[in-house]
Order: C-alpha cells, then sequence, then structure tokens
C-alpha cells in the first residue's frame, strides 16, 4: 500500500522533517496518495460527486431563473418599481395577485382626482435624476364580440414608447401583422382568443365598453395583428393605440388606469414609494397611492419564493439519497482498507487523525468534482440561458412570463453549493469511519471487522479514559 510504504520512509528517517513541523500536511499528502492510488473507486465516487454538484449548482440557476421571470414579468407588465393606483385597490388584499388590475378612478371626485394628478405630475417632476421611466397606463373592461361570439377582454391602450417597452421585455411578442400603431381603429388580438372566435388577420370586430360616465359604448374595430399567449388566461387582452382607447371609454386625456415608475436605482422603491405616498397626501383628497413593488407584489414574491424553495427542496431529496450510495461505495471501500488503517493506529494515529485522513479523502474528491461541475454549470446556463428550457402552456407559463425558463448564475450560490458539498463530505463517511475506527487495533490488523455499538464505543473513549485518569 502507498500509504504503508510511506509511513515506512518517514519512521526511518530521524530528522525534523516539513511533515514533523506541519502535521497537517501529512494528513493532506496520505489522503491525496490514497486519492491517486485506487483510480477504480475514485472515478466510481467521483461520478457520483458530479451529478450531485451538477444538481445541485444547476438547481441553483433555474430556481434563480423562476424566482427573476416571475417578479420581471409582474414588474415589467403592472407594478413597475412604484406603482401608482386609485384608491378603491385598498379595498383588496395585498396577497390578491390581481388587486391591481381592479385600480379605477371615480369620475364623480373629478375635482380631487386632477389634484391628485397635479401633485403626482409634481413629484415626479421633482425625482426626475432618479426615475428611469415612467408609463401611465390605459387599460379596463370590455367585451370583444364576433357577431357569432362574444368573450370578456381587458383592454390595453398603448402609444409608442410603452408598445416598445412591452416588446423589448417579452411581455408582447407578435406572431402574425403588426401593432395597431399604422392605422386607426386597429387592435392586436392573441392567438388564443383568434382561434377560439375564429378570426382573421383583416376580420372587422366589435368592442363594448362601459365609459367613464357610466354608458355603454361599441366601436369597429379591425384586427391586424396576433400576439403569442403564454396561457389562457394571457389570451385576454386586446391592444389599441391610446387614441383609440380614450376615444372608446371616453375617458378625459390626463386620466389613467395605473402608472408604473421604474427606478435607475429599484433598491430605493421602499423609500420613495412612502415619499410618494406623502406627497400624494398634500392635497388632503386622498384618491391617489403609491405602493412599492414589495408592497404589492407580495403574492409573486411569496410565490417565486415557494418555487425557489421547492425546486431546491426537491433536488436536496435527489442528494440525501445520493449521499446513501456514497455512503455504501465509502464503506465498502473502508473494509478493504482496514489493515491500512489499522496500521495507522498501530505507529499512534488516533481516531480523530485517522477520521481526519477520510474526509479529507472525500473532500479532496468533492472539491475537484465540485470544480469541474461548477464549469459544465456555466457551459449549461450560457446555453440556456440563450435558448430557454420548455416548461409548456398553462398557468405555470402565465405566472413565469413564458413558455421557458431561462436560468441564471448568482456568484453567491457558488459560495452556498460550496458548504453543501462540504458538509455531505463530511457527513457521508461518519458512521463508516466511526465503525471501523473503533475496531481493535488487532482485528483491524487481521481485517477481522467485529460488530460494534459506535456510540457505545464512544461513550467509553469519553468515560473510561477520564476514569482511568481520576484512578492514576
Amino acid at each position: 500500500m502507498v500509504t504503508e510504504i510511506f509511513l515506512m520512509m518517514c519512521a526511518q528517517d530521524h530528522a525534523i522533517t516539513f511533515e514533523e513541523v506541519y502535521p497537517m500536511f501529512v494528513y493532506c499528502k496520505i489522503a491525496y496518495r490514497n486519492v491517486l492510488e485506487n483510480r477504480k473507486r475514485t472515478r466510481l465516487i467521483g461520478i457520483t460527486l458530479l451529478l450531485s454538484c451538477l444538481l445541485l449548482l444547476f438547481s441553483f440557476t433555474l430556481g434563480n431563473g423562476i424566482e427573476e421571470q416571475i417578479l420581471g414579468q409582474y414588474r415589467n407588465f403592472l407594478s413597475g418599481d412604484i406603482s401608482v393606483v386609485w384608491e378603491n385597490v385598498k379595498e383588496y388584499d395585498v396577497s390578491d395577485p390581481s388587486r391591481l388590475h381592479f385600480s379605477e378612478f371615480d369620475l364623480k371626485k373629478d375635482l380631487e382626482n386632477k389634484e391628485a394628478i397635479t401633485i403626482l405630475d409634481s413629484w415626479l417632476e421633482e425625482r426626475e435624476p432618479d426615475i428611469l421611466e415612467v408609463y401611465k397606463a390605459l387599460r379596463g373592461n370590455g367585451v370583444l364580440d364576433t357577431g357569432r361570439y362574444a368573450s370578456y377582454s381587458i383592454i390595453v391602450g398603448l402609444d409608442d414608447r410603452e408598445a416598445d417597452f412591452y416588446v423589448s421585455r417579452g411581455v408582447l411578442n407578435l406572431l402574425q401583422g403588426s401593432l395597431p400603431f399604422r392605422s386607426k381603429y386597429g387592435i392586436c388580438i392573441s392567438d388564443v382568443a383568434a382561434k377560439e372566435n375564429h378570426i382573421q388577420l383583416g376580420d372587422w370586430v366589435v368592442l363594448d365598453s362601459n365609459t367613464a360616465s357610466g354608458y355603454v359604448n361599441s366601436l369597429e374595430y379591425q384586427v391586424v395583428g396576433f400576439y403569442k399567449s403564454n396561457s389562457d388566461f394571457d389570451s385576454i387582452y386586446v391592444y389599441m393605440t391610446d387614441t383609440d382607447f380614450l376615444e372608446l371609454y371616453d375617458q378625459p386625456e390626463e386620466y389613467f388606469h395605473s402608472v408604473r415608475i421604474y427606478l435607475k436605482n429599484p433598491e430605493m422603491a421602499d423609500a420613495l414609494a412612502v415619499d410618494l405616498a406623502q406627497f400624494l397626501q398634500t392635497g388632503n383628497s386622498g384618491v391617489l397611492r403609491a405602493e412599492s413593488i414589495n408592497e404589492s407584489g407580495e403574492f409573486y414574491l411569496m410565490i417565486s419564493g415557494f418555487l425557489k424553495s421547492l425546486f431546491t427542496l426537491f433536488v436536496v431529496f435527489i442528494l440525501s439519497i445520493i449521499a446513501v450510495g456514497i455512503r455504501s461505495v465509502v464503506r465498502m471501500n473502508l473494509f478493504e482498507r482496514m489493515k491500512e488503517f489499522g496500521t495507522l493506529r498501530a505507529i499512534g494515529f488516533n481516531r480523530v487523525q485517522s477520521f481526519f485522513i477520510i474526509f479529507l479523502e472525500i473532500f479532496i474528491l468533492a472539491m475537484i468534482f465540485f470544480v469541474l461541475a461548477l464549469g459544465i454549470s456555466c457551459i449549461l446556463v450560457y446555453f440556456f440561458s440563450q435558448t430557454g428550457i420548455p416548461v409548456g402552456a398553462g398557468a405555470f407559463a402565465y405566472i413565469l412570463g413564458g413558455e421557458r425558463i431561462y436560468p441564471k448564475f448568482i456568484p453567491s450560490d457558488t459560495l452556498t453549493a460550496l458548504l453543501i458539498i462540504t458538509c455531505f463530505s463530511l457527513l457521508a463517511p461518519v458512521k463508516p469511519a466511526l465503525v471501523l475506527l473503533y475496531q481493535n487495533i488487532t482485528n483491524m490488523l487481521s481485517q477481522n471487522q467485529k460488530r460494534i455499538s459506535v456510540i457505545g464505543g464512544i461513550l467509553h473513549s469519553l468515560f473510561g479514559a477520564r476514569q482511568k485518569k481520576l484512578s492514576t
């Protein structure tokens, strides 16, 4: 055995060596040589560790991607970093994922509304250095009527700037035709709505709406484009120009459904939302309220964190099963090397030192294959960040904001994974190593392993040594 040869060479040399001055170097050297000696065992444990590390690291990137996409969809389409909504939203619980959709002004409070809008505009002007983008959203409920079919719709009015924003952020993905900016009375509907209502490009449909004044308005529009729907829940939006929207809803130009404010530094969202909320109270009207994404998006924050934790928990479960397999391999390996560790014990190595050598062997293997897994993970993340991982259509795609997951690598996850793998390396050999090291030295040298109680052996070592010390 390499270890026995190494120990014999050290025993023959009585000069003070580097190894004698730094015992840790001896343990590392023995562990490293044992790793190199048994290449079959190294490959077997190494492949298992590689799969474990790869699974752990890639699960973190998927969790990060899910978390970012869910919050990103909500931020891009509905809330921004700070959302300004009308007072009726306070009637809905913050855990309601659709509460911002219900923002609605009361035209009976026209004077208070206009005063609040003026105050809001002055705050936006004052805080312009901190603001990246501002969008005053136009959105309302309506009915899409083809003559044969009628379906509920949420109608959205867009200007060129907001449409470009939606397209660049992947909120609005055009499949056919064009956005409704080339002609008056053009609309863009989802591919699902077009299929369900048997609508073709160029067809004319009727949109019915309840106007700001309270009466029903019906106007004809031509379908000029289809956008891709991520799910059935995402198929009810109808996009038109802001001017067409104001005409359909007979809405004053200065009014809006809600305001999305995007900041240059999103971490300032909470502080600036509080500042804006207080600023809006200067008019004593209270018809507008401001909320940061952390307040308005409680549901999305919860669901994104839950999905990431659930995914990680599943991976930890898989890793636990793998750990059982590694433990079996380690136990078989230690049984084959019983004589080797008996020699170590015979020349003066205690149980702690022997266990440390066993731990170092697993740890060295774990670090080697962890680095390899990290490299493979980076390649996979780079590839899938370009193409995405398909998840199909449905409710999950709606929450996710698309039919693909785009993994994201965060450097701090490397440290977390390294810590888990270190604990993994420490715990995997614990029981088989202790069973081996609490054998009698003579039994170890003759490779005659006896069945023992590890806990009993530990207690005997602690209290037996103490009683012996007291008796002397």
